[in-house]
């Protein structure tokens, strides 16, 4: 990790806050509903499912920029101003989140309520957070603390396809290098800095910063498939 760079973005956070709230903010504006029924339709077709709330899974995952858009309007209308700013100030300040789990680093989820052992976006979690533990075709499971509710069939690949397949069409695509496709998944924490301080400096910083904080995505991005080396 750049921890040159850590310490001078989070310098910056402090000191510009205000500043990257309003774009962050104007930035959800702007982009309009456009989406957002179709993601939360989109959403409403995965079994409902029901967890023992221990908050082990609760690390920050990627999304797509719907989904993103999705949650910042959800908190703006919601929550109070002041509890808007405190949630995306935890947010950026994504180095006091930074854990060790098991042998792994993660981000830990900024919208983990601790105390309440609670969601504070529940309705509007994405795509990542809603299919953790749901048991699949052949039926195991990321986790067994999760339980659908009803018991529903498990979800057909092809249909989680085509769920997520319409969300990403609609969604921001960008380029992380010159020599690997574009993709449309980053982590919440990737998008607010998108909007508050651009797409090149977003890139540098999920690059330096958010790859390396988190294990996931560390071995995504060094895996065969995506390696700079791969013929």
């Amino acid at each position: 990790m750049n921890d040159q760079l850590l310490e001078t973005l989070m310098e910056k956070v402090e000191g510009k806050f205000g500043v990257f709230l309003n774009r962050i903010l104007s930035a959800s504006v702007e982009h309009g509903i456009h989406g957002m029924q179709m993601v939360d339709a989109s959403h409403s077709e995965l079994p409902a499912t029901s967890c023992a709330h221990c908050g082990k899974c609760c690390n920050s995952i990627s999304i797509f920029s719907l989904e993103y858009h999705l949650i910042i309007r959800e908190m703006m209308s919601h929550l109070n101003p002041q509890q808007i700013k405190e949630l995306i100030h935890r947010a950026l300040r994504f180095d006091l989140r930074l854990a060790d789990v098991g042998n792994e680093n993660r981000l830990r989820c900024a919208f983990r309520d601790e105390e309440a052992k609670r969601c504070l976006i529940h309705p509007v979690r994405s795509f990542a957070c809603r299919l953790y533990g749901m048991r699949t075709p052949e039926g195991t499971r990321d986790c067994e603390k999760v339980k659908e509710i009803g018991d529903p069939p498990p979800l057909s690949p092809s249909r989680l396809i085509r769920l997520q397949g319409r969300v990403m069409e609609q969604s921001e695509a960008l380029k992380i290098s010159s020599d690997r496709e574009a993709i449309c998944y980053f982590p919440f924490e990737f998008w607010l800095y998108r909007f508050a301080l651009g797409e090149k400096s977003a890139i540098r910083i999920y690059r330096e910063l958010l790859v390396p904080a988190s294990t996931p995505l560390t071995r995504f991005w060094t895996s065969p498939e995506f390696s700079e080396n791969s013929e």
